[in-house]
């Protein structure tokens, strides 16, 4: 069973919604046994996480594609967001030339 015990620092206001996504992301890896993390002190921009692994698989693996897919889901995220502001601005353009 491999195990790490990792530092990530982040800004510190944003710790939840990070980490909570990235634990959750490393946590439904297949071969991830037990994933956690805690914050090192509130005054800290630094997070402990450890890694338990199956069948050998250094914990690093699951952390480094753990971020990558998240990384992903934030692009995919900010992309709709950009198409669907995109769109909404020119309905409402549309309805502003169209009450002229």
């Amino acid at each position: 069973m491999a195990e790490i015990q990792t530092v990530h620092s982040t800004a510190a206001c944003l710790h939840t919604v990070q980490n909570v996504s990235l634990y959750y992301v490393i946590l439904n890896t297949q071969d991830v046994e037990f994933c956690g993390y805690s914050i090192t002190h509130p005054s800290e921009s630094k997070i402990n996480f450890r890694i338990q692994t199956r069948g050998g698989l250094p914990a690093y693996e699951p952390l480094r594609s753990g971020l990558n897919n998240l990384t992903e889901v934030c692009k995919h995220i900010l992309q709709t967001f950009e198409t669907r502001m995109k769109a909404f601005k020119n309905t409402e353009e549309s309805m502003e030339w169209s009450q002229h």
